[in-house]
């Protein structure tokens, strides 16, 4: 419910019958109202796009306002940019306390978007999370991802584009565009915007609070918001709390996450990890029980079966089929959380021609994430020497000969469940304020706006039981018993080889900018305007890792396990931009013009790291005839490089690599030098097999980047009809395309294109052990940092459908009003060639598909909403659909796809509105038919399910009170 119910909202609202579609995760502006070239929403906001509203023809002229996709203040409830809104009414008829969950199901997100449901969600960027997230959620418009979707508060940037961490208290409405928007916004707004606007001018007290659990008895959530606000004659405020909690839940509550599933054998089979407590141990053929020779070698696997594991008779044969081990069980299928966001925002008309703004707030969240106990192996650099007396074996367990890592030894890897799961917790700090001084040019209607914005944000994530190599052996050496952990004794000393590295990230943004907006001309068809500023920007971010952490890149290790291992990185990036947007309308009020615009931008972008870049839009709104709308918009887009992508540290990423240098001549080697620089003549490969990738920024693998660059085109269609009471609807196509893409290489690409070009840039990733060594010319490792590499681009159609259907009565009985939304998007190809240029590299449409690399891309999602109302109650039924997809690779045995189905998800919820104590409740059930996720299997990087897509939760039971005082 709107919470500002200024009176002439109020009249033009009751006037024109407003109808608006809001769904779970898209919902109509409700309280908007409709004329052509009048007002859009309460709080002089403009609802835009697929929230367009009946034409009003009496309807009022109100103050022209911001809009979001445009630098020009409009008084049109209808412009070329396609903006969809979510009111307040909107986001709490969702019942979720936090903002991603809401967002995240708009039909025009797809892709991998980061939830926190992930388990392995990645935590933004900057070193290792491992398993487990830090409570994050972003989206991804038009599934080009997180990177490519920019998040604003009140038109500025965010140091943490972090959706829960936003107070939804604080908010009034959210705005999402869909389509490209570099002229206006700057680097990253390229899948679109989200555009968070605030309550200013929220007046009174109330305090609301909720809870949650799943019909399975689990997910527990609950909160509490209290938000209060005054205004005067000089100005207002608003302030408030937020909390909210979250429970975890482990992936065994669920049938379909309970245990890995791999695809093979012609079905999904059970699977997990060969490493497993009482070990996967190869020993000679002749001390083993009988078993089958290992790849036709003398050695066979073992694993304890009885004992202590100090005598031969301890041991039976490994088998592959049945000696796995459940790393799911201890993975979390919705993580811990606890937030607490306090917020403030305010004004203070300093004159008639000056007022001062002030928005600030601060998020504190903790979250968790789990995962199995650690698996480790000799080849982590500890070792069992055959003197070991609690060593049956009489050979030395290592990944070579003590002191010779040139040579292979026996292997023997452990689940170390003695040591307890490892969990990786957060603590994510966020800060931001936007403050300035805003005004009018004396009595002209040209205005400005002076604004300073600073944000920081914090990350300390911490690891517990990671193995530290060192102690760790230390312990074996003092008699721990490594072979058997089911003595308390053993698993005390093992515990001294413990460790809990810190990762701390840290991020900071300041920015002041200038903007003057007025108009400059009166042409026949109104008033030409104009809007240009000036901005300057700089980012820093800096990235530490405790001493035991950090990675030694010639040895491949640190102090604990090399999937802990980390590298310290940071730097930072300035901008200058200037800009400027201008409208100009051609026609108005004629013969099949009732009215022709056209809107140019252009905006120059200068960056200290990669350089400066220039980009324009032209965009054009013709209304042949009052009721129909035609729009389009083509725009230059880029983005500028992150701090990640330049400054990120190294990270260890093992490839399988194919070498090209392998049994070559010395002539072929001279020819291809570069990529077989010390391969000796006809040299037949690694003899230790695997191969290591470090992943890293471009500045530490000694390169440079340039922005993405690339187009958005929109054309579409607004159509509300004076014949048809209570409709209105859009169809917009669109287009994005964009050239050297930002992504991290691989480090077989690396390898073929030095190999092709003794020139390429990418030779100098390539790190091979030199001709002193006795392995001369293998791959000692290979940089695999961020470049620019490729083509990506995606086409598709949106449509929507809103109608406020008229009161009628049924047999003198008052049923009610009811209004319905349908909201979609098709998305027709989704092609990227990640090297162009290079033969068979052609591009692929991952358009209704799944894999790893894009995530979820379904040709059809859509929403669908029924709202009612009478007196003081109200419902909401909500359906949201996703199309089926094809699980790229599915099958482990042959590399065949696999259907995965398409999903339709139903929700309600009521509420009613008790005014004698001024108190309303709400209730609600999501995923009411308890809908299982398709199953993605071994390419599901969450538990077999993708859940950056559908709800692993299943039914689940929502309640809200709210008291104003």
């Amino acid at each position: 419910m709107q919470s500002n119910q200024n009176r002439l909202s109020v009249a033009v609202r009751l006037a024109l019958s407003v109808g608006i579609a809001s769904t779970a995760a898209l919902a109509q502006a409700q309280d908007a109202t409709a004329n052509k070239n009048g007002p859009a929403a309460q709080d002089q906001t403009t609802t835009q796009g697929t929230t367009e509203q009946p034409k009003q023809s009496n309807a009022k002229t109100l103050t022209a306002v911001s809009v979001t996709g445009s630098l020009i203040r409009r008084v049109d409830a209808e412009t070329a940019s396609p903006v969809v809104t979510l009111d307040r009414t909107a986001i709490t008829n969702n019942g979720s306390p936090t903002l991603g969950n809401v967002l995240q199901a708009l039909p025009s997100v797809a892709g991998n978007a980061t939830n926190t449901q992930n388990n392995t969600n990645g935590g933004g960027g900057a070193g290792p999370t491992l398993e487990g997230g830090d409570g994050a959620a972003r989206v991804s418009l038009r599934g080009l991802g997180v990177n490519r979707t920019l998040m604003l508060v009140d038109g500025q940037r965010l140091a943490n584009a972090d959706l829960n961490m936003i107070p939804q208290n604080m908010v009034e409405r959210v705005d999402v565009l869909a389509e490209g928007a570099s002229t206006v916004y700057g680097s990253d707004a390229i899948g679109g915007v989200v555009n968070f606007h605030l309550r200013k001018d929220y007046t009174g007290a109330e305090l609301s609070v909720n809870d949650g659990i799943s019909s399975n008895g689990d997910g527990q959530r609950h909160g509490a918001q209290f938000t209060v606000g005054a205004s005067g004659d000089q100005g207002n405020i608003v302030a408030g709390v937020d909390y909210n909690k979250f429970s975890p839940v482990l992936a065994t509550r669920r049938s379909f996450t309970a245990q890995q599933l791999y695809l093979y054998n012609g079905g999904p089979q059970p699977s997990g990890s060969h490493t497993i407590p009482t070990g996967r141990i190869l020993v000679p053929l002749k001390v083993s029980p009988g078993c089958a020779p290992y790849n036709n070698t003398d050695s066979a696997y073992v694993t304890r079966s009885s004992g202590n594991g100090t005598a031969l008779g301890d041991y039976r044969c490994f088998s592959d089929s049945n000696d796995t081990y459940n790393y799911n069980a201890f993975n979390y299928i919705q993580q811990q959380q606890e937030r607490t966001n306090v917020f403030v925002l305010g004004n203070y008309k300093i004159n008639d021609y000056v007022t001062f703004y002030a928005d600030a707030f601060y998020n504190h969240t903790n979250s968790s994430g789990q995962d199995a106990p650690a698996p480790t192996g000799v080849g982590d650099g500890w070792h069992v020497l055959a003197s070991n007396p609690n060593n049956p074996f009489g050979v030395t367990f290592s990944q070579g000969a003590i002191g010779d890592p040139n040579t292979s030894g026996y292997p023997f890897n452990v689940r170390l469940t003695g040591l307890g799961t490892r969990l990786h917790t957060f603590t994510t700090n966020n800060e931001e304020i936007n403050s300035g001084l805003r005004g009018n040019f004396g009595q002209s209607t040209w205005s400005w706006d002076a604004s300073f914005d600073y944000g920081h944000s914090r990350r300390i994530q911490t690891n517990y039981n990671e193995v530290n190599v060192p102690a760790f052996q230390a312990a074996i050496d003092a008699g721990a018993n490594i072979f058997d952990q089911d003595d308390p004794t053993v698993t005390a000393l093992l515990k001294k080889g413990v460790d809990a590295p810190q990762y701390t990230l840290t991020n900071t943004m300041k920015q002041g900018q200038f903007t003057a907006t007025g108009e400059i001309w009166d042409l026949p068809a109104g008033a030409m305007q104009l809007s240009t500023g000036a901005l300057y920007r700089k980012t820093s971010m800096n990235y530490n890792v405790t001493a035991d952490a950090v990675l030694d890149p010639t040895t491949n290790t640190c102090v604990v396990l090399s999937e802990a291992c980390g590298s310290p990185g940071g730097g930072s990036d300035s901008v200058k931009e200037l800009f400027a947007e201008t409208l100009i309308p051609i026609l108005s009020q004629q013969p099949w013009a009732y009215s022709l615009n056209i809107d140019v931008g252009l905006r120059y972008s200068d960056y200290d790291t990669s350089g400066s870049t220039t980009n324009g839009k032209i965009a054009i709104e013709y209304r042949p005839v009052e009721d129909l709308l035609a729009r389009g918009t083509i725009s230059q887009v880029f983005r500028a490089p992150n701090m990640d992508e330049l400054y990120d540290g190294r990270t260890v990423a093992g490839p399988n690599l194919t070498d090209p240098c392998v049994g070559l001549s010395n002539a072929q080697l001279a020819a291809h030098s570069a990529a077989c620089q010390n391969v000796p003549q006809n040299w037949g490969g690694n003899p230790l097999g695997q191969v290591t990738a470090y992943y890293s920024g471009a500045v530490p693998a000694g390169s440079t980047l340039k922005p993405e660059q690339g187009k958005s085109i929109d054309i579409g269609f607004v159509y509300s009809p004076s014949w048809w009471e209570g409709v209105s609807s859009t169809l917009d196509f669109w287009h994005i395309y964009l050239s050297d893409t930002l992504t991290p290489i691989q480090a077989q690409t690396v390898v073929n294109e030095c190999f092709a070009n003794n020139s390429s840039p990418y030779c100098g990733f390539i790190n091979r052990y030199d001709q002193t060594s006795k392995i001369a010319g293998a791959v000692n490792y290979i940089n695999t940092p961020v470049v620019n590499l490729g083509n990506l681009s995606t086409t598709g159609v949106d449509f929507t459908f809103n109608y406020n259907i008229p009161h009628f009565d049924v047999g003198g009985v008052d049923p009610g009003n009811f209004k319905a939304g349908l909201n979609t998007t098709y998305i027709s190809t989704y092609k990227n060639n990640a090297t162009p240029g290079q033969p068979g590299a052609d591009s692929i449409n991952y358009a209704g598909t799944y894999g790893l690399q894009f995530g979820n891309i379904p040709r059809w999602r859509g929403t669908l909403t029924v709202n009612w109302a009478l007196g003081d109650w109200s419902a909401q039924w909500q359906s949201r659909y996703v199309h089926n997809v094809t699980n790229l690779n599915a099958n482990l045995d042959t590399g065949a796809s696999a259907p995965m189905a398409s999903v339709l998800y139903h929700s309600i919820s009521g509420g009613y509105e008790w005014a004698k104590i001024h108190t309303r409740f709400d209730v609600g059930i999501d995923n009411l038919s308890d809908k299982t996720p398709p199953l993605a299997y071994q390419n599901g990087s969450n538990f077999n399910v993708d859940t950056s897509t559908y709800d692993v939760m299943g039914r689940y039971f929502w309640a809200r009170a709210t008291v104003k005082f």
